[in-house]
């Protein structure tokens, strides 16, 4: 008779409320040894809220935290040393401060290695991730792109050695590459016997990697099942609570008829060069590419973010692009990939978060009219189904998916011409990115021009009605939608012949 797995982390009926809303119900969750332990919900569903208090930073209302048999609750350095680490959507890491002085802090003190090695161990520590990263243990975080901040954070968690390990959202900023490797470590770590809590709105990465998935839904749990006893719609209805239509908005394959409102023609600046190209008035064209080949500095410099040189025209007119300022003067407005660091403004309200691009339609006589102001936010807030308690909530307390709807309804009110979009749903639930390709076209349906890249290739060939993929900086090609495949982009990508 075989021995019944251990429980490493319980927790057990646990409930939390915020003003205004009920972020935990009676939830209990337990995790065995030697398990990866999926845990899947909307935007908003409670899962982050648990983990916090699985790892004591939050502290619930009702119901307790076990790690090894050991109660932990609201305590983060007993949930330490009982061996508990965790991997947080947006790192928490200080940036002022070296990676090798993270990876420091980020351990008990009885696991610290001796100053006079601290380097020489940090860059032990980031070689055991991979010896072909760019990052050094005297680099300041501030300096880093998204992908080394995140991978920072997986390798200061990695190096406590933990019993439990628990991965929000681990993938988001990492290419496919290091999500093999990140899935090399989950695996030894549960063969020597810890649990891994595994996060995310990747579903078919959930199944692959995990063996039970827990559910939650309004911040309630929907039960705890075999990860591969069902299938990927199976899993979506539990986590939505019903049948989703359509992820993607229905659209035309034909080629467009309209007038240009985007017109490039050679722009050339740092990481691309000679790239042209059209998006007629109503169109969505997708930037496509393997990672670091131009189009995300392409997609900056139209933006005004970085110097360029060639022509660009909007509606006919010359654009300037020297400066944000300018480039949005002539219409085009950006949505970045790191929307926690340049999306949105974490501590103001909703209400300012959303009107600010288009104060004008508030304002009579130079005066900002608050009423209208508020109003015009309350509406967009019903109309786009951003879940908030408020429009006087910061904006920073709301979930990714309703940030990003929130962003996105604001360029909708701001009625610009050209959209530029980067990464438009990293980190948001499969529910959420139905309403955010719904927001994108009805952009593209009001007569803006959209510009899109993602790194999920389904969402770049159903939404997009072009793609244009970018190698080494050039334009490689383009796929119109009716005739491209995911194999056919790959191998343009890649620069195989079909």
């Amino acid at each position: 008779m075989s021995e019944k797995p251990r429980t490493l982390l319980a927790l057990r009926g646990v409930g939390k409320s915020f003003p205004g809303v009920k972020a935990l119900d009676d939830v209990t969750v337990e995790v065995m040894a030697g398990e990866v332990h999926g845990l899947v919900g909307e935007n908003g569903a409670g899962k982050s809220t648990l983990m916090a208090i699985a790892s004591g930073a939050l502290a619930a209302d009702e119901g307790h935290v076990e790690i090894a048999g050991r109660r932990v609750d609201g305590d983060p350095r007993r949930a330490r040393e009982q061996g508990l680490a965790i991997v947080r959507q947006e790192p928490a890491l200080m940036p002022d401060l070296s990676v090798a002085e993270n990876l420091y802090l980020g351990l008990d003190p009885q696991r610290r290695p001796p100053i006079a090695r601290l380097d020489a161990w940090a860059t032990e520590r980031l070689l055991a991730w991979s010896n072909s990263h760019s990052v050094r243990a005297r680099d300041r975080v501030d300096t880093l792109n998204p992908e080394q901040r995140f991978i920072v954070e997986i390798v200061k968690a990695l190096a406590a050695e933990p019993a439990v390990l628990v991965l929000d959202e681990p993938t988001e900023h990492l290419s496919a590459e290091d999500v093999a490797r990140l899935f090399e470590r989950i695996r030894a770590l549960t063969a020597r016997g810890a649990a891994v809590v595994y996060i995310s709105h990747r579903i078919r990465e959930v199944q692959e990697i995990a063996d039970r998935l827990t559910v939650l839904r309004d911040g309630q749990g929907q039960g705890t099942y075999d990860a591969r006893a069902l299938d990927e719609d199976q899993i979506v209805t539990l986590i939505v609570g019903a049948e989703l239509d359509r992820e993607f908005p229905a659209k035309a394959d034909s080629a467009s008829t309209e007038p240009d409102v985007l017109l490039v023609e050679h722009l050339s600046g740092r990481g691309f060069t000679d790239v042209s190209l059209t998006v007629p008035r109503g169109e969505i064209v997708g930037l496509a590419g393997i990672d670091a080949n131009g189009q995300r500095e392409f997609m900056r410099a139209l933006a005004g973010l970085t110097r360029c040189r060639g022509e660009v025209r909007i509606n006919g007119r010359l654009a300037t692009l020297n400066g944000v300022n300018h480039a949005a003067a002539s219409g085009i407005r950006y949505v970045p990939g790191d929307r926690h660091r340049e999306g949105i403004f974490a501590d103001l309200p909703v209400r300012d978060n959303f009107s600010l691009r288009s104060l004008w339609r508030d304002s009579r006589a130079g005066i900002v009219g608050a009423r209208r102001e508020q109003q015009r936010a309350a509406e967009a807030v019903a109309r786009y189904g951003v879940k908030t308690p408020g429009i006087e909530t910061r904006i920073g307390l709301l979930s990714g998916g309703n940030q990003q709807k929130l962003v996105l309804a604001k360029w909708l009110a701001a009625r610009c011409r050209v959209l530029i979009l980067d990464e438009p749903t990293r980190g948001v639930d499969v529910g959420a990115k139905a309403e955010i390709h719904a927001l994108i076209d009805e952009l593209a349906s009001s007569g803006a021009g959209v510009v899109l890249i993602s790194s999920e290739l389904p969402e770049v060939l159903n939404l997009c009605t072009r793609i244009i993929v970018l190698r080494e900086g050039r334009v490689a090609g383009e796929l119109p939608r009716a005739t491209a495949t995911q194999d056919g982009l790959m191998r343009l990508m890649a620069g195989v012949a079909a």
